[in-house]
């Protein structure tokens, strides 16, 4: 990552993250919340809370140091040949320009399979722009966040209940606004593919399935999928050697 971020021209800051894996378990479990992460996820994987706590951490950070805005990267991601002009306050395709720190906002900056029609907010000349994600949104592989937002999640994610990544279910919770990147601007390496998160995890706890939320799956199907959202173009290229 070093190297992928100085050829772009980016010094970032460094996180050491937290390995749940390996925590004492007295010590684990006093950052949980196993009741709540019943009701609202399902079981917890150590990894898993080890990664919430790592982002947790960095929330508390911008809160701490007042950042206005980030750029969240994890290890293991690609980067498009433009993605330093969305980080310069100087330029005009910055994607800072487009939010305000106060309005708690996360735009996902990996690829999001479907947006809302007529959402799009274009940055600057970059032939990229922010749109209005559809449908469940996951990963926290590249992310930018305002302020805002990220005191929002510091606050109300700890004790851990749930996996980082649970955006739609954030944005529920009215901690923040879901945006994403389109063209997409990040992408997983192949060293993602060796996650040690991934063959631990259990599946996820399913809401109930009521008359009400049967018809709602079957409006967003006939109705709403067709007329008023559109795919997204995926963009993948060469990882740095």
């Amino acid at each position: 990552m070093e190297a992928r971020l100085q050829q772009h021209g980016i010094d970032a800051q460094f996180f050491s993250a937290i390995d749940g894996r390996i925590m004492d378990s007295i010590e684990l479990e006093k950052h949980v919340d196993r009741i709540k992460a019943d009701r609202e996820y399902g079981p917890l994987t150590r990894a898993e809370i080890g990664t919430s706590l790592s982002h947790i951490h960095i929330y508390r950070e911008m809160v701490e140091r007042n950042i206005a805005y980030a750029v969240i990267l994890e290890d293991d991601v690609c980067l498009s040949p433009d993605f330093s002009y969305l980080l310069s306050k100087d330029s005009p395709n910055c994607l800072a320009h487009c939010f305000n720190p106060n309005e708690p906002a996360m735009v996902q900056l990996s690829h999001v399979n479907r947006a809302y029609r007529g959402t799009k907010m274009p940055i600057g000349s970059t032939g990229r722009a922010v749109v209005r994600p559809y449908g469940s949104i996951w990963l926290t592989s590249g992310y930018f966040i305002t302020q805002a937002a990220a005191e929002n999640l510091s606050m109300a994610l700890y004790p851990v209940w749930t996996v980082a990544d649970h955006w739609v279910r954030f944005q529920e919770k009215g901690l923040l606004t879901l945006r994403a990147l389109t063209p997409n601007a990040v992408w997983e390496s192949a060293d993602a593919q060796n996650s040690s998160i991934s063959p631990e995890r259990r599946p996820r706890r399913k809401p109930t399935k009521t008359l009400a939320s049967r018809f709602k799956k079957l409006k967003q199907e006939i109705l709403i999928k067709p007329l008023f959202v559109r795919r997204l173009p995926e963009v993948r290229g060469f990882e740095a050697e």
